[in-house]
């Protein structure tokens, strides 16, 4: 097995997700940084309230958002409103706004692990 460490802090882990994940989601770099964000946000909200409803709730206020806009460089609310109907078009957002399950990875304090399992056909 080949095994390849990374060593980050909180907020860039899901950059690096996303990153790996690009061949899947097909995502353009904008997306994958209001993303990243997103899931940041969301994983740091979850820490404090177990409801899941209430986190995309919380997640999704103007508050977060805002927050979100000042850490992709002072986003306009007009070009972040833009990339998050980007995000609901390619069903990464969905109704209620929710982020897309199988892109929301099962993190823990210490990080995450992601296996890569290549089937090589015969």
């Amino acid at each position: 097995m080949n095994i390849k460490r990374i060593h980050t802090d909180k907020k860039s882990i899901f950059r690096y997700w996303l990153e790996f994940l690009r061949p899947y989601h097909k995502l353009r770099t904008k997306e994958i940084e209001a993303l990243s964000l997103l899931l940041y946000y969301r994983y740091e909200i979850s820490r404090s309230i177990p409801d899941p409803e209430m986190v995309d709730m919380v997640l999704f206020s103007t508050q977060t958002r805002n927050k979100i806009r000042e850490d992709l460089g002072k986003m306009g609310q007009k070009v972040f409103n833009n990339l998050l109907t980007s995000l609901r078009k390619k069903d990464i957002i969905r109704e209620g706004n929710k982020i897309n399950h199988v892109l929301i990875p099962n993190m823990t304090e210490d990080g995450f692990k992601l296996v890569f399992d290549f089937e090589v056909k015969k």
